[in-house]
């Protein structure tokens, strides 16, 4: 039997990564910012001559005009990202900004509203129960009074972040308004919502504002309100009121 005379093995020359339909060259990828102006240059020679070979072309193909032409659209390409990366973040920013409360972490009415909304549509389509707290820092006149209200606003803020930091991920803090807050407690039937709105109380008036090294502490009500899955987001925060003219049986303070 005859056998084929075999021929060495060619190593293949590297193969660059070429853009594939629709993409744009990553040159943040081989670098970032930092690197020197000439570095920028080559790589946008070497994107130039990548993007062409993708077309069919080699780099004998290109004219020097357009070599240099590719290579200006290419850094405009690049610069169009960057703004673009930047527009992102500056939305991102001003949309916090929209959704939270100008004095402290919490949300504002207007986020909280939708938030509890969106709590209520899972509550009606998974048969899941929440329960929502009105919380009230009651000393807030005395401490505009005694320590200014720098100190007023100061405790607002406070107030906020020791509720985040004691609740579950999935509730929602949100300022009313004044010395107002609420919060959605997801998952919580009635009884539940009465334990936490207990250890709540306890927690936030535990855990005093330092003022120039002075304990200012806050005293807070919490009243519990349970929501049926059916209420509406509005109706639900108008439920306080409503209690307190008689029309429903009023809140258990925790």
């Amino acid at each position: 039997m005859k056998v084929d005379e075999t021929k060495p093995i060619e190593r293949s020359p590297p193969v660059r990564h070429r853009p594939q339909p629709g993409e744009v060259p990553d040159r943040t990828a081989q670098g970032g910012a930092d690197e020197r102006p000439d570095s920028r240059d080559a790589d946008a020679a070497d994107e130039a001559v990548d993007i062409a070979a993708f077309h069919g072309l080699n780099q004998d193909d290109l004219t020097e005009k357009a070599r240099i032409a590719m290579m200006e659209l290419i850094a405009e390409i690049g610069e169009l990202r960057q703004e673009l990366a930047r527009n992102r973040k500056r939305i991102a920013y001003l949309s916090n900004l929209a959704d939270h409360d100008d004095l402290s972490t919490a949300l504002n009415r207007r986020a909280f509203l939708r938030e509890l909304s969106h709590a209520q549509v899972l509550a009606r389509d998974y048969g899941a129960v929440n329960a929502l707290l009105f919380v009230t820092v009651e000393n807030l006149k005395e401490i505009n009074e005694r320590y200014g209200h720098q100190a007023g606003d100061e405790m607002i803020e406070h107030v906020a972040a020791v509720m985040l930091r004691h609740l579950g991920k999935a509730d929602v803090v949100g300022r009313l308004g004044g010395a107002e807050f609420a919060v959605v407690l997801v998952g919580h039937d009635t009884g539940r919502a009465h334990d936490t709105a207990d250890g709540l109380k306890k927690y936030v008036e535990g855990q005093p504002l330092m003022d120039g090294g002075i304990e200012v502490p806050a005293v807070v009500g919490v009243s519990v309100h349970g929501l049926d899955p059916d209420e509406d987001a509005e109706d639900a925060l108008m439920a306080r009121e409503r209690d307190e003219v008689g029309e429903d049986s009023p809140p258990q303070q925790a």
